[in-house]
């Protein structure tokens, strides 16, 4: 098992941010994960822009794109500037990449969003090019490219590994066409999180790609505490704020929101590692059992949760929950 980091993200200062992402790596996170949404006052846009950033400051953490909404940009500046990061980082870069949901973003762009989905698999396709091939031209739907040369070229060979999120049948296909991970989002539950994997390992074995070779990753909201009441106290307002405001605001392909009047209690089934350590340890091995999951990145600093509790709940998550996985770790 593998763990990520999503750091604070909105609310603060990137110095916090970027700080944060440094105590991952003494700590002995393998990752660091910046999302990307738009039009929001508490969370950031750019993630690349951000990860340059945190790679000044890193030597060793992989650093990812959790997620980069690929429709809204044009394949060739996000060959370039994942490229750039990729060459200063010396290598670390994971391109995490998805279509999108909330029709606010692809509005502000002037774009429809129901061409998402096409968009990203026209650009998924075109990265791969640009990544690999020494000249690219290309006439498609949406991108025309005349004889593109990708330089600095990135310092992963073939390429930086690229993971899509995907959640409805026609994009979880195309991840298991395109792409080197699937990667689950903090919203959805682990019935829903089970349904999707199995799709992915079955569309992995019909395009002929090896049904392990896919990592399977997963980002969950996390919350550690002495005992599961003090958890539930420090950090249930907040998740149920967040997710109310956010998650369960966007349409969604799959992801029903709990009915009736939102509890953390209901919230945190299946949904959000939330308790003391031996409890947040069991909740991770069943998502890695039923899941088969191999990354797991978790989100600790949440708006409306107390900085020093958020650094509180990390070091106890640290300290208690991670060694409990250590064996066969990566290094």
């Amino acid at each position: 098992m593998r763990f990520g980091l999503s750091p604070l993200q909105g609310g603060g200062s990137f110095e916090e941010t970027i700080q944060e992402c440094e105590r991952a790596e003494a700590a002995g996170f393998d990752s660091v994960w910046l999302g990307e949404h738009h039009n929001s006052p508490v969370l950031y846009p750019t993630p690349l822009i951000g990860l340059a950033a945190i790679a000044a400051r890193t030597r060793r953490i992989r650093l990812g794109t959790g997620v980069l909404l690929l429709p809204l940009y044009h394949p060739v500046a996000v060959a370039e500037e994942g490229a750039m990061v990729d060459m200063i980082s010396g290598g670390r870069l994971i391109l995490g990449v998805g279509a999108g949901y909330a029709p606010e973003e692809f509005t502000a762009f002037g774009m429809s969003v129901t061409e998402r989905g096409m968009r990203l698999e026209e650009g998924a396709t075109l990265l791969h090019r640009l990544w690999t091939e020494e000249r690219v031209t290309h006439e498609g739907r949406y991108y025309r490219v005349g004889n593109a040369t990708i330089g600095p070229r990135p310092v992963q060979r073939p390429r930086p590994p690229i993971w899509f999120a995907a959640w409805a049948e026609p994009a979880i296909r195309r991840a298991a066409r395109l792409g080197d991970a699937w990667l689950g989002g903090p919203s959805a539950n682990l019935p829903e999180l089970a349904a999707c994997v199995r799709l992915f390992r079955e569309a992995q074995r019909e395009a002929r790609r090896d049904a392990h070779g896919g990592e399977i990753a997963l980002l969950r909201y996390v919350f550690v505490a002495d005992t599961l009441q003090r958890a539930r106290a420090v950090a249930g307002d907040p998740f149920i704020q967040f997710y109310e405001n956010t998650y369960f605001r966007w349409p969604h392909p799959i992801v029903k929101r709990p009915a009736g009047k939102l509890t953390i209690e209901q919230l945190a089934e299946d949904r959000i590692i939330l308790g003391d350590p031996a409890s947040c340890i069991r909740q991770i091995h069943r998502f890695q059992d039923e899941l088969g999951l191999a990354h797991i990145i978790c989100r600790i600093s949440s708006p409306g949760i107390p900085r020093e509790a958020a650094l509180a709940s990390l070091d106890l998550f640290v300290r208690e929950v991670m060694p409990a996985f250590s064996a066969g770790r990566s290094t």
